[in-house]
């Protein structure tokens, strides 16, 4: 009998590892999970299943192909029923079968970098520690003019921030668009760090960024990239000039909570998951580069920040809270909200791009913060 139970206990001891792995792998996991779903080409339309996501607001990405290397751009609904979303196809890198195919739908309204700028370049930044990090440069119309940083959020692509970018060019400001380690396209990393350990890789960017010429530097921080922003200000305070925030993660402990209790788990679940990834023997067991701080990575208290911001960000992000943004923001006043209509996470500039485009023109050109407001 003994040994039945101690087995017994054994078997739930490893049921519960292995749950626990799977979840703080979920939080700080570097993988993509992107999902793909079933299209087919209608005439000059697409028909895709019936989602949240596929009834967005606004022009999006299809990425298709065996290895979805093609890429089409979907206008906004036109039609939909009970289990089916009509978008028209504006424009595509390769024919489209009528037969149905596996694609990934995104907020990636660009297929590349040669869309905004065919002489972009491609450049590599080296990081303290040896590392190269892979980066685009599309030079703007003047070298005194600010230099525009963008920096993806975690389980991406640089092609995120496009949408940023195309904006920093029609304003003549050179971009340059970062990897840093464990991001989609950057140097490889075992787990992300939540920005803990990735801010000198941005600090890394911003002095290559000043070695070429540049005088101004802003950032642009799409979500967890927000968290490199706000922890290099942390070491060194006046690293760039100003900061736009988009859809940004600011406090990873109220994130993953949240996150748990959307997943149907019980309340306690997050609180195991916080307490694993902050400890020392829970994170050398599940393989992560260093344990983390989550009290640090709350910048609405744990953060003086002299630097002028702007967050964007929708009271329909379901994986970021709205309520996270509005109290980073009554805790610095410095920082001023642009919200836009509900979208999906990082989908702001999608569904509303009118008020996306015009609050980031604004902020480069330097207004008083109230200007850029709804």
């Amino acid at each position: 009998m003994i040994a039945i139970v101690t087995a017994a206990t054994a078997a739930l001891a490893a049921i519960a590892a292995s749950l626990l792995r799977l979840l703080v792998r979920r939080v700080v996991g570097v993988e993509p999970r992107r999902k793909t779903l079933t299209v087919r080409r209608i005439g000059d339309d697409i028909e895709m299943p019936k989602s949240a996501l596929t009834l967005a607001d606004g022009s999006y990405g299809l990425w298709f192909g065996e290895r979805f290397e093609h890429h089409a751009l979907i206008g906004p609904v036109t039609a939909s029923d009970e289990h089916s979303v009509i978008r028209p196809v504006l424009r595509t890198t390769a024919p489209i079968s009528t037969e149905p195919f596996e694609a990934q739908w995104t907020g990636h309204v660009m297929s590349g970098p040669a869309e905004i700028d065919p002489e972009w370049e491609d450049v590599t930044v080296p990081l303290r520690d040896g590392l190269l990090a892979p980066a685009w440069l599309f030079r703007g119309d003047s070298p005194d003019a600010p230099w525009v940083i963008h920096v993806q959020g975690i389980r991406t692509s640089r092609l995120v921030t496009l949408r940023s970018v195309e904006v920093a060019q029609s304003a003549g400001l050179t971009s340059l668009v970062i990897t840093y380690r464990g991001s989609g396209d950057g140097p490889p990393a075992p787990a992300s760090t939540l920005g803990q350990r990735e801010w000198t890789d941005l600090s890394d960017s911003i002095a290559y960024a000043r070695a070429c010429g540049a005088t101004s530097i802003y950032v642009v921080a799409w979500s967890m990239g927000a968290g490199l922003a706000l922890e290099l200000l942390r070491h060194e305070p006046d690293a760039f000039d100003r900061l736009v925030l988009i859809a940004p993660a600011t406090n990873w402990r109220r994130i993953i909570r949240h996150r748990v209790r959307d997943a149907g788990l019980p309340a306690f679940a997050g609180a195991v998951v916080t307490w694993a990834l902050g400890s020392r023997v829970a994170s050398q067991l599940m393989g992560l580069p260093e344990l983390l701080d989550l009290d640090r990575l709350d910048w609405g208290q744990s953060l003086k920040m002299n630097v002028p911001a702007i967050a964007v960000h929708s009271r329909g992000d379901a994986e970021i809270p709205f309520e996270i943004t509005n109290d980073f923001i009554a805790a610095h006043r410095n920082v001023t909200l642009v919200e836009t209509g509900a979208a999906p996470h990082g989908w702001e500039a999608n569904v509303d791009p009118e008020l996306f485009r015009s609050a980031l023109t604004a902020w480069f050109a330097g207004p008083a913060a109230a200007d850029v407001c709804r």
